[in-house]
């Protein structure tokens, strides 16, 4: 049985919209890991990205990855 499945792909490719879809129809939790780096940091990946630079904001979205439920 399916337990973790991760969709990946470019911005606005749909990912969270068919995640959403394939989490209810296999019975799964979904979880946005954007969404959940954006809570943790208080701030919107745009404002990582600004403040502090593409290289920062991969070690966040790796330690979110690493630290999912």
């Amino acid at each position: 049985m399916i337990t973790t499945l991760s969709l990946i792909g470019m911005p606005g490719a749909g990912k969270s919209t068919v995640g959403v879809l394939l989490a209810k129809a296999l019975g799964l939790n979904f979880v946005d890991s954007d969404l959940l780096l954006q809570v943790q940091h208080q701030h919107s990946l745009q404002q990582i990205l600004e403040r502090e630079g593409h290289q920062a904001l991969r070690e966040k979205e790796t330690e979110v990855l690493l630290n999912m439920p």
